[in-house]
C-alpha cells in the first residue's frame, strides 16, 4: 500500500490486552485510550513479553543493512519501485518488509522509502528491494542506501545496553511470534534501575538490568518522566513519551 496521510483510526481490530496469532494492524500503528495513553502495534520475537518490562526493535545489522558508507545500488529511474543492492549480502526473504530504506549518498540523498519486501540472498549480490512508493529522485551507481527493519517487527526485551530503538513497555503477555500492543505514551508501571526523582527524565539503559528504564543521562534517549520516586529493582510509575 502506498503511503497516504489519514487521521487516527477510530476503532481497533484487536483489543489492547490480547495476543493474536493473526496480524490485525500495520506494524507501528498508533492508537490511544480516551485518557490519552498511547500504544503501538507490534510483532513479538522469540520470547513472550513480560508485563512492565521495556522492549526494543531487533538489533541493528551493520553488515547487511547499515554498513558505514552505505550499500551500493544499481541505477533506478524516477517512478521505479525496485532498488537492486549490488553488494554481497545475506538477507532472508522479506526480512525488511515494513521497514525503511534511506539514501545516504547522493544522488537522491535524504529521501526515505517504506519497504514492501525483499528477495532472499545468501552471501550473494543483487537483492531486490521493493518499495511502497516510487523513487522520487533517480538513483545512480554513485548513490548509497541504508535500511532498517520496522522497530515494531519482532520486538525483543531491551538488553542491558540497547542495540536498537526502544519500542515501548509491555502491558500484557503477548505470546512469542504473535501480535499485540506496546505502550509508548502516558502513565505505565515499568521496571527501573537506579535512583529516580519525581518529575525528572528517565531513559534507556547504558549498562544495567535488562528490560528496565534508568535516570536519563547523556547519550541515552528520554523515554519519559517520573510520576513518583523511582527505586532500583522496583516498578516505577512513568509518564512515557516514546512516540
Amino acid at each position: 500500500m502506498a503511503s497516504t496521510l489519514s487521521g487516527l483510526p477510530q476503532a481497533a481490530a484487536q483489543d489492547l490486552y490480547t495476543s493474536s496469532s493473526t496480524q490485525q494492524h500495520p506494524l507501528g500503528a498508533y492508537m490511544e485510550t480516551k485518557d490519552g495513553r498511547g500504544f503501538r502495534y507490534c510483532k513479538v520475537g522469540a520470547t513472550s513479553t513480560v508485563v512492565g518490562k521495556v522492549y526494543q526493535g531487533t538489533a541493528l545489522d551493520a553488515t547487511n543493512l547499515q554498513p558505514s558508507g552505505g550499500l551500493a545500488v544499481a541505477a533506478a529511474a524516477i517512478g521505479a519501485t525496485e532498488v537492486t543492492l549490488t553488494g554481497t549480502l545475506t538477507l532472508a526473504a522479506n526480512l525488511v518488509a515494513g521497514g525503511y530504506l534511506s539514501v545516504v549518498v547522493t544522488p537522491g540523498i535524504g529521501h526515505t522509502y517504506k519497504i514492501k519486501g525483499n528477495t532472499v540472498v545468501a552471501a550473494a549480490a543483487n537483492c531486490v528491494v521493493t518499495l511502497e512508493d516510487p523513487i522520487r529522485v533517480a538513483l545512480t551507481t554513485d548513490s548509497k542506501v541504508i535500511m532498517a527493519r520496522n522497530t515494531y517487527d519482532s520486538v525483543v526485551i531491551e538488553p542491558g545496553t540497547p542495540t536498537a530503538a526502544i519500542a515501548g513497555v509491555a502491558v500484557n503477555i503477548i505470546t512469542n511470534g504473535e501480535f499485540g500492543w506496546l505502550q509508548t505514551r502516558g502513565p505505565v508501571g515499568a521496571l527501573f534501575t537506579g535512583t529516580g526523582v519525581a518529575g525528572k527524565a528517565v531513559g534507556s539503559l547504558s549498562g544495567g538490568t535488562s528490560g528496565s528504564l534508568a535516570p536519563a543521562i547523556a547519550a541515552t534517549n528520554i523515554a519519559g518522566y517520573h510520576m513518583a520516586t523511582g527505586i532500583t529493582g522496583e516498578y516505577s510509575l512513568i509518564d512515557l513519551v516514546i512516540g
